[in-house]
């Protein structure tokens, strides 16, 4: 190795913000950085010579297995690449606190003998702090959500209860209508919660056909009737459109996100018009588009409106319920698809366009061949 070389990696392992240990065969820790000593609490000097086991909790017994079969003349280096799975851990700390993030173990091998020296374990010490700062504001921001609509229903549920005999018929239904459009609200949110926890965990199925995207449309558009009765619905749709390949629910969950914000987001009076069409440079592809006449979006918080509970602080939304998921879940929908969705927003006018994969009849042939 050329001493240039050395002093990279000797700069790396000074430098790095992650946790680096260099162990040997029985555990014992021969080098490691600052960013571990700082997390346990010593001295890089006095952990060197003391076992890892004793400051890091972790079952590396699929990594053992996969060294010992290195041993019995698989690859080495094909085997170094099989055994980094990251692994939650718990750090132990001098100070007696207790740490789970996640690590890797590398098998270090001796490049005469092809067998292990030792090991390399890295603990990703940033992508647990940003996994925890994310998953703390999630919980943050649930918590919040949730409170809202249990503040109104059982505000209302103690005032029936309380007064319930001193309380008119119209009173009372008024009151149960509010903590019906309460439970409502907290059932949206929770099947809201579950669809991105089944997308982030990769566990949504999908049932994948040619589907016609005018029919599609439509039946979103009738569904949503009663809510655009102060609105103009404009469908610009040609005929023969080549067909999607997609999942029924979920292209129907897409456009209903879509086609709903349109409605609820802009004022009565004015027209949402849905577009569909070919691509002509994309033949692969199909688009279609949702365009309203509502405030717009800020070209500043265009990259926040899909992301978790992104709501815009503006009249209009705030005055609107919702969960600040749709658009999320949306796009997590699309992407699973395999498709892509943009927005282009103006004052006055804001416009979602969604490309979907075409089912042409030489891919359904090819399809149904297969």
């Amino acid at each position: 190795m050329s001493l240039q070389t050395e002093e990279i990696y000797r700069t790396l392992l000074l430098y790095s913000a992650d946790a680096v240990i260099v162990t040997d065969c029985a555990g014992t820790i021969t080098t490691t950085n600052p960013s571990f000593a700082k997390l346990v609490g010593a001295a890089v000097d006095e952990l060197i010579g003391t076992s890892l086991a004793n400051l890091v909790v972790a079952d590396w017994e699929h990594s053992e297995e996969k060294t010992i079969t290195s041993n019995n003349g698989t690859n080495a280096d094909e085997d170094a690449e099989s055994t980094g799975d990251t692994q939650a851990v718990t750090i132990l700390s001098r100070t007696g606190s207790e740490l789970i993030m996640p690590a890797a173990r590398f098998p270090l091998f001796n490049q005469k003998s092809g067998k292990p020296d030792g090991h390399l374990t890295i603990i990703y010490v940033i992508q647990a702090n940003s996994l925890q700062q994310a998953q703390t504001e999630f919980v943050s921001t649930v918590s919040h959500e949730l409170r809202t609509p249990l503040t109104s229903i059982k505000g209302f549920a103690d005032t029936i209860l309380r007064a319930g005999d001193r309380l008119d018929s119209s009173q009372q239904r008024r009151y149960v209508g509010i903590i019906k459009d309460q439970a409502d609200r907290l059932t949206r949110l929770v099947e809201d919660l579950l669809a991105v926890s089944r997308l982030e965990s990769k566990k949504l199925q999908l049932t994948i056909r040619a589907l016609d995207l005018k029919e599609a449309i439509e039946r979103v558009q009738q569904n949503l009737a009663d809510k655009a009765k102060k609105h103009t619905v404009i469908l610009q749709i040609p005929p023969g459109l080549t067909p999607v390949w997609a999942d029924a629910d979920r292209l129907e969950q897409i456009l209903t996100n879509l086609i709903d914000n349109a409605i609820k987001y802009s004022q009565a009076g004015t027209t949402v018009t849905i577009t569909a069409k070919g691509i002509q440079d994309t033949p692969e592809m199909v688009e279609f588009s949702v365009c309203d006449q509502g405030v717009g979006i800020p070209e500043e918080h265009l990259p926040q409106v899909f992301s978790k509970f992104g709501r815009l602080d503006n009249p209009l939304v705030r005055q609107t319920e919702g969960t600040g998921l749709g658009l999320y879940i949306t796009r997590s929908l699309v992407l699973a698809l395999g498709g892509q969705i943009t927005v282009e927003s103006v004052p006055g006018s804001t416009t979602f366009t969604v490309k979907l994969p075409a089912a042409t009849p030489e891919q359904q042939a090819a399809r149904g061949r297969g």
